[in-house]
């Protein structure tokens, strides 16, 4: 069973290939997509188009990996400053999440990187870098993929973990840690500072304007119960 790492990267090639090699040395197989024109990363598998947001950049990585690789049976999706559980080999999380799951249908997001604020760890609040099984991603939204295609970048993550709940099949590990090394992490001893400044091409994606956008979608979705994921209801 191969286990895949499917994201969208606008990073500069050294830096994604840094992320992505660690990826590959922990035993999966990356897949990116890019813009057109673009230099290539260091991946398994390439798709050059042109980026209409997070959601719809994941759903068709997605889409091409489970059709060229039937041995595909997870997702795993974050960004290129995402890294890998650095003791945990992709195998045999994958070995434990299909016992668990008595097969691919379920989401496990990692929880092992504390990070977070006075609420508690963010990644406890949405599933920031999940792993997706197979049939998960194959049944859900009538197969459109697994991420709602309507975010472009913020809310895709909780509305993810609110859907996979209302299932029944979501789950937490905080044995695994995949750490996020976001541009505002504090740097080591320093609890607030932030360790770097935002990349320029998340600029528009954190604007107050599309923030408001996405929180509207979502919470249009969860006042309708999240009806959208009601033909996989047991």
């Amino acid at each position: 069973m191969s286990v895949w790492y499917a994201i969208p990267s606008a990073r500069p090639v050294a830096e994604a290939n840094r992320c992505l090699g660690e990826w590959s040395r922990m035993g999966y197989k990356p897949a990116v997509l890019i813009d057109p024109m673009k230099p290539f990363p260091q991946a398994d598998r390439i798709i050059e188009i042109a980026y209409r947001g997070y959601a719809q950049a994941v759903n068709c990585l997605v889409h091409h990996v489970l059709a060229e690789n039937p041995d595909c049976g997870w997702v795993v999706t974050g960004g290129d400053d995402v890294f890998p559980d650095a003791k945990k080999r992709a195998d045999d999380i994958a070995a434990e999440l299909t016992e668990h799951f008595r097969g691919t249908f379920g989401v496990m997001q990692p929880c092992g990187h504390r990070w977070g604020d006075s609420n508690g760890a963010y990644i406890d609040r949405a599933a920031g870098s999940p792993w997706m099984g197979r049939e998960f991603c194959r049944r859900i939204y009538g197969g459109k993929g697994p991420l709602w295609p309507e975010f472009t970048h913020m809310f895709v993550d909780e509305h993810l973990q609110c859907v996979a709940t209302k299932l029944g099949i979501f789950r937490q590990r905080h044995d695994i840690h995949q750490v996020h090394q976001h541009w505002a992490l504090p740097r080591p001893g320093e609890r607030l500072a932030p360790s770097g400044r935002m990349p320029e091409f998340l600029e528009k994606a954190n604007s107050p304007e599309h923030w408001r956008q996405s929180k509207a979608i979502f919470d249009r979705l969860r006042a309708g119960g999240f009806a959208e994921a009601n033909d996989l209801l047991p």
